[in-house]
């Protein structure tokens, strides 16, 4: 998991799923971009929760399959819509609320996974 003190913004919507293994219909694939030095991070949306009134998105760094990438890293972001409507996220700062949340978002995927 990845941590730090950014707010990003969300630039893309979805992409139809790649082939018959998706557990999904459609995947929500994204272009992040860091508001304090406009860097993009291209993610995959995996889940979206609310937990405790907070709403919070789990991702992983998507790259194309061009035989050299390395394995996907889970990011777990808090996320909103701001005043205009835009959706934003931002890191978790804290241990204690990051642990918590990975263990809520590990729950929601193992029950997925017996559930299908």
């Amino acid at each position: 998991m990845r941590q730090s003190s950014k707010t990003e913004r969300f630039r893309k919507s979805r992409a139809p799923a790649r082939d018959s293994h998706d557990r999904t219909e459609d995947q929500v694939l994204a272009i992040l971009v860091d508001e304090r030095n406009g860097r993009e991070y291209y993610v995959s949306i995996i889940d979206v929760f609310t937990l405790d009134g907070t709403t919070y998105s789990v991702m992983y760094n998507y790259e194309p399959d061009d035989g050299s990438r390395v394995d996907p890293e889970i990011v777990i972001m808090r996320s909103w819509r701001d005043e205009s409507g835009e959706q934003a996220f931002s890191s978790i700062t804290s241990r204690k609320e990051l642990n918590r949340v990975f263990d809520f978002f590990f729950e929601r995927y193992t029950d997925s996974i017996i559930r299908s």
